[in-house]
């Protein structure tokens, strides 16, 4: 019987040693192939943003809390301020999202919004491509800006409708937001277009809380800008109609980066809108506004009464 062969056993063992090596390699490849499903891996972190009035801060607020839920890690940053700030914000990646009002959001893109909230939206949406931003389904509340007076000076000056300023705004003095005189559907030139009101002055004002009541109600002011959906509408103030069709389709929206906008985060956030009717939106900016409730606890009672997300 000869003796083993040095050679085939050496060779055995090379064999085994490549298997070896080669399933190891292949275990390896496969590691890069198969998706992470660890729960720190899907965590999603998103830096919500509000802008700087009670409404808005009570919708980045519903928006956020739906996310978290669903096992989101959200940060918020209150009142960070109008549009004009928060948007470059959260395009530059300070924020990954905040909650706006469509018509506001494609007139300072450069649209042009119409009181059609599905054609709005169709035009925001194709405005933001390219910019790295997207939105949710609109909301069906809408909180636009109104232009109220008194019904004394309504009945005095014969004022029903805002072409009716026109005759009379040299000698009065209106009160609005900062950047209304910027804006185009408040005093801007869009406004200009449609009203041409020049006001003897203006004086910026709050439009969440009771100062602009208080304004209007002693005569620091004779007209005051203030948002129909989500201000502190004084009890003897009339809306003034308006007659040329300048204020768009504002509803809500979830702005966001493109990089969070998964299939899940937009279905959360669509549930999310479609609850916020007219009605529902203003009782939860009058919590914040006029009861002086926090945003944070109005949205989670929002969020539990209709069952969301």
């Amino acid at each position: 019987m000869l003796p083993p062969n040095p050679c085939h056993r050496t060779s055995r063992t090379a064999g085994a040693w490549f298997a070896r090596v080669a399933a190891a390699l292949v275990a390896g490849a496969l590691a890069f192939l198969v998706p992470v499903t660890s729960t720190a891996a899907q965590t999603l972190s998103v830096r919500m943003a509000a802008k700087n009035f009670a409404g808005a801060q009570v919708l980045s607020q519903a928006y956020g809390q739906a996310l978290a839920s669903r096992g989101s890690h959200v940060t918020f940053s209150d009142a960070v301020g109008a549009t004009e700030v928060v948007f470059p914000a959260v395009q530059s990646g300070t924020f990954d999202a905040y909650a706006d009002y469509q018509g506001t959001l494609l007139t300072y893109l450069g649209g042009r919004p119409t009181s059609n909230s599905a054609k709005t939206h169709a035009a925001l949406v194709a405005k933001l491509r390219g910019t790295g931003l997207t939105v949710s389904d609109a909301a069906p509340a809408v909180d636009v800006n109104g232009f109220f007076v008194t019904r004394r000076t309504a009945r005095k000056l014969r004022l029903s409708k805002v072409s009716d300023l026109r005759r009379v705004a040299p000698r009065l003095t209106i009160g609005a937001p900062p950047e209304c005189t910027r804006r185009p559907l408040c005093l801007g030139d869009a406004s200009q277009r449609a009203y041409g009101l020049q006001f003897g002055d203006v004086v910026p004002i709050d439009p969440n809380g009771p100062d602009t009541e208080r304004a209007l109600a002693t005569g620091v002011v004779d007209v005051a800008v203030l948002f129909t959906g989500s201000s502190v509408i004084p009890r003897d103030a009339v809306l003034l109609r308006d007659d040329k069709g300048l204020q768009p389709a504002d509803n809500p929206v979830l702005v966001l980066r493109e990089s969070m906008a998964t299939p899940g985060t937009l279905r959360v956030a669509n549930k999310v809108s479609a609850a916020i009717t007219t009605a529902v939106y203003n009782a939860m900016s009058l919590a914040v506004s006029r009861d002086e409730r926090d945003p944070t606890e109005v949205a989670a009672r929002f969020l539990a009464e209709h069952s969301l997300p």
